[in-house]
């Protein structure tokens, strides 16, 4: 068959595909009329009734409407979700297809891969979903024999076609067979458009490399690497599609968390797993995790890299350094063992000449009695056993007290004032036992850093009379919370998935890990990108080992697809010395260097916007530079590390400072930078911002930054 009357039959095959999505929306459509106007009539006919009469309902009745209202209502909202599921699939049926036959079957299947399944009249499936068995096949095997692990066991046999399908508003515009996993100018066609203010899907472009993170399933850690553009949080998000679909009878969207840098952030992946056909997993950033366990406020991350940055605060510098080696977690683990042992200082707890309890039957309760329950638990066991005996000096107090008062008081107005005698006679044993049995979080943290310096010993005891609770010890803190059990853990979490995990100190993997005790995890990062100053330099393979899990898997993705050829060599440029990202060959401008001009800053903006660049970033070294560069640029929208961030939807200006724009990505970018020495961390806070540009890039910078990196124009 020549290629044109292959053609043309792929062309019909798509649109049988599309009558039976056709038909399946409005069969799914009607389904939503008829379940909506069977609640409305059960509701009508309902108030009818008791119109009619009051009392025609019994409880029982209205009990038994609501659950079938609820019944209807549950259809109602899966047939809408069918109908919104398929309606993504008409502009784009199906995007790949392999032919397989299993063994010696002579006439191999025809295996039609898009984002959902779809079945003609007859049961046969006329799409497969991309997470089937089958279709890794088409992500990682060449044609020829080949084999894939299915549910009942390991199937093999020869696939003889790989398939690549180009898709136009629904119409097959061409097609490509090739032996690789994508074919490069059909990837080239889609990277080259232009961005949205939401990730994209990429199940029509996943890479073999990319593939094996996403379908990893051997390990309860999974470690993910990659420069950046290389698609870590694209494999993050399909990676939650893939297990929520084949573990969907104990996985969906609720037992999924993922914790992102920023609000932001969260914003601009939000619509990955609705397109997908998935519920949206929970997104958590770590600022407001630490801050809803300890129950203060948490200093944010970019105040602390903003103090750090000009390193003009050497005790926070020291702070972090030492609160970001992995021998603070041994210090807090000492403490812990330590506090389970001993618990609180205990002193005898009595009243005048009266002993309730005294420190020695404390220390037997805590140490030996209660010694098999958590520390937390322990101490409320305790508090139990004192208001037990509490109980009996408030008898003897309220005869006592009676005798005195019953010449004034009769009756109700008696007891009370019985009452207010006792409790404010007992009110300072009361006080006793509350500063006996209570656990300040930020006290703790000040008594486990008894062997740290002394400045850090003391500027804790501060921020613990003060109620501070700086950045780099809020882990901390979390974490002495729930090991000792005054947080309990999130034991619904199943998976959690962690990005930009380079950020993340020792400290504050161990908390998640102890935070989410059942879950499996995923850690995705670029050590390139660490930018905090103070931290160490971050091993990846040493992430499991805070999750008890000292092997970790590690898989590198190598590529760099976000940017331009040119854009990614003068990242690479930026960091000579490390491991760099192979360039896809998309080419494009070579970036303009040249020095800082605001008026020709806010020329350059326009000018993108007039070539088409729909989502143009101004990125600077601070905060304080983003937002008056924010209010000389229009219409701009300046990201704050705020809960309230939001990326523009429609296309625009974005405004920020490099650590709050970690993991988006814009058509067109302008990298203001002041003229600062040029360190490793530096270079590392440049290419955070530089590696944010698709399609254009332009630094603008003093002369002795240009000779410091080396750049010749």
């Amino acid at each position: 068959m020549d290629r044109l009357a292959e053609l043309e039959q792929e062309r019909a095959y798509t649109a049988r595909v599309q009558q039976l999505l056709y038909a399946v929306i409005q069969t799914s459509r009607d389904f939503t009329k008829f379940h909506d106007q069977s609640i409305r009539d059960m509701m009508s006919d309902a108030w009818e009734e008791l119109r009619l009469k009051p009392t025609a309902l019994s409880p029982q009745d209205l009990e038994q409407l609501s659950t079938e209202i609820d019944r209807y209502l549950v259809r109602k909202n899966f047939s809408e979700e069918v109908a919104r599921r398929y309606e993504r699939m008409l502009l784009s049926p199906f995007f790949a297809r392999i032919d397989f036959s299993e063994r010696d079957e002579s006439v191999p299947d025809r295996i039609v891969i898009g984002l959902y399944s779809l079945k003609n009249e007859q049961g046969e499936l006329m799409v497969h979903d991309w997470r089937a068995p089958i279709c890794g096949l088409y992500y990682d095997a060449q044609p020829g024999g080949v084999t894939y692990r299915a549910p009942d066991g390991v199937i093999s046999g020869r696939m003889t076609l790989k398939r690549q399908y180009r898709m136009e508003n629904g119409r097959l515009k061409y097609y490509v067979d090739t032996d690789v996993s994508i074919d490069d100018e059909m990837l080239l066609d889609i990277l080259s458009q232009a961005t949205s203010h939401h990730m994209r899907n990429i199940v029509s472009t996943i890479q073999h490399e990319q593939n094996l993170a996403i379908r990893h399933e051997n390990a309860r850690v999974l470690s993910v690497t990659g420069g950046a553009g290389s698609g870590k949080t694209s494999v993050a998000m399909h990676r939650a599609a893939y297990l929520m679909y084949h573990h969907r009878d104990q996985l969906d969207a609720s037992h999924i968390a993922v914790l992102s840098p920023s609000s932001a952030f969260s914003e601009y992946i939000s619509t990955v797993l609705p397109d997908l056909g998935e519920d949206n997993a929970q997104a958590v950033t770590l600022h407001g995790l630490l801050s809803t366990v300890i129950g203060r406020t948490v200093e944010p991350s970019i105040r602390l890299i903003e103090r750090l940055i000009d390193d003009n605060d050497p005790l926070r510098r020291q702070s972090v350094r030492y609160k970001s080696d992995g021998k603070f977690c041994d210090t807090l683990s000492a403490y812990a063992l330590r506090f389970e042992e001993d618990g609180a200082h205990f002193q005898d707890i009595g009243l005048e000449k009266h002993l309730l309890m005294s420190k020695e039957d404390l220390e037997q309760l805590y140490r030996i009695d209660f010694n098999m329950l958590t520390p937390a638990l322990r101490l409320i066991r305790i508090q139990t056993v004192l208001e037990s005996r509490m109980d009996g000096w408030e008898k003897a107090l309220a005869t006592q007290y009676e005798d005195r008062l019953l010449k004034s008081y009769r009756g109700r107005d008696l007891e009370m004032a019985k009452r207010m005698a006792v409790m404010q006679h007992l009110s300072p044993i009361r006080q006793k036992i509350r500063q006996a049995l209570s656990v300040d979080p930020l006290k703790m943290l000040s008594d486990a850093l008894s062997g740290a310096p002394r400045e850090l010993r003391e500027v804790a005891r501060e921020n613990a009379q003060a109620g501070v609770v700086w950045w780099e010890d809020a882990p901390a803190i979390a974490w002495l919370m729930v090991r000792l059990g005054f947080t309990a853990p999130d034991k619904s979490m199943r998976h959690i998935l962690i990005d930009e995990a380079q950020d993340y100190p020792d400290i504050a993997l161990r908390f998640l890990s102890c935070y989410y005790p059942a879950a499996q995890v995923t850690l995705l990062g670029d050590v390139n990108q660490r930018t905090c100053p103070g931290m160490p330099p971050c091993n990846p393979r040493a992430w499991g080992t805070d999750f008890q899990e000292p092997r970790t898997p590690l898989v590198r993705l190598t590529k760099s697809y976000r940017s331009t050829q040119p854009i990614t060599r003068l990242c690479n440029a930026l960091l000579p010395d490390e491991p760099h990202a192979e360039e896809f060959g998309r080419e494009g401008v070579f970036p303009a260097i040249e020095p800082f001009d605001r008026a020709k800053l806010i020329t350059l903006v326009e000018e993108w916007k007039t070539q088409g660049m729909k989502h143009i970033a101004v990125i600077t070294r601070s905060q304080a530079e983003a937002s008056k560069l924010s209010r000389a640029i229009k219409n701009s929208i300046l990201l704050t590390g705020g809960d309230d961030d939001m990326l523009p939807e429609g296309g625009g200006v974005v405004v920020s400072s490099f650590h709050l724009i970690k993991g988006l990505e814009f058509d067109a970018v302008a990298v203001v930078w002041p003229d600062v020495e040029v360190t490793d961390g530096e270079r590392r806070r440049l290419y955070t911002a530089c590696s944010r540009a698709l399609h254009q890039l332009r630094l603008m910078c003093d002369d002795a930054l240009r000779r410091d990196l080396g750049i010749v124009l």
